[in-house]
């Protein structure tokens, strides 16, 4: 069986970040078994959909290999972390980790945002133009999926050059992975330790407040000099470095989204 780990890495921003984790990302996919595939231009140089949107024909890029993990190059792989390949049922042909609609964490995340807090899961999908369905099971985050190309590959291409709208919603490749996948019952929900977002950690928890108060106690002036200077949403404090160095021991793969500062092993 032909395995490949793929990034899409698209500008010289993209490159530093791939080549600071390169060692780690070299480490896993030998773990795995598994080729580097590197995506270094669009797929689609008309721009059908944005640039986002294109991971959609990633899996009609990668139809060489048997099984496709993709990883947003804002991630950190544990030591500890198995492969993500064994967790793929043969019977299943897309997997990714859904989010944590009505938990706590999510709740106190995105508390400052009411439309979120009430948005069901069937309403995610349908508030984006999308059918409802029985088989729906929520909406994913797209930094960690896995996936067989040549079993999806076609889907996914035919709605990314499709004239479908998702709204003023859009959810880029987001929606589409999860609708289809779903409604085909191709999905597979991935453990929660294969993606967690050093957001919810933060936003979310009782610790991750007490670390967020103590980086609010930086000199407004220097935190907002930092921010503009690097593209942060935060200052690297000491405690945040450590609760994050725990977060990445006690979980698999930690995903820095929201441009949260990235703390490499």
């Amino acid at each position: 069986m032909r395995k490949a780990i793929c990034f899409f890495i698209v500008g010289d921003k993209y490159w530093k970040m791939y080549n600071k984790n390169k060692a780690t990302f070299e480490n896993y996919a030998k773990k795995c078994g598994a080729d580097l595939k590197i995506i270094d231009k669009p797929m689609d140089d008309q721009f059908h959909r944005p640039l986002l949107a294109q991971k959609l024909l990633i899996p009609s890029e990668t139809r060489d290999y048997d099984m496709v993990l993709f990883m947003d190059l804002d991630i950190i792989i544990s030591d500890k972390a198995p492969s993500v390949f064994d967790y793929l049922p043969e019977d299943k042909y897309f997997g990714a980790i859904l989010d944590p609609r009505g938990t706590e964490e999510f709740n106190k995340t995105w508390g400052h945002i009411p439309r979120i807090l009430e948005e069901t899961s069937e309403m995610y999908f349908t508030d984006r133009h999308f059918e409802a369905n029985p088989l729906l099971q929520g909406s994913i985050n797209g930094g960690v999926f896995i996936f067989r190309p040549k079993k999806v590959a076609d889907i996914f291409k035919e709605y990314y050059f499709s004239d479908h709208n998702q709204g003023e919603l859009n959810s880029f490749e987001e929606t589409p992975f999860a609708y289809f996948s779903q409604i085909n019952n191709w999905f597979e929900a991935l453990p929660p330790a294969f993606n967690v977002q050093v957001l919810y950690k933060i936003k979310g928890t009782e610790k991750g407040k007490e670390v967020e108060n103590d980086e609010k106690k930086l000199p407004e002036f220097f935190r907002k000099y930092y921010y503009k200077k690097t593209g942060s949403c935060f200052y690297p404090t000491r405690k945040y470095k450590n609760y994050v160095k725990q977060i990445i021991a006690e979980n698999y793969f930690t995903h820095f989204s929201g441009n949260y500062p990235i703390i490499y092993n």
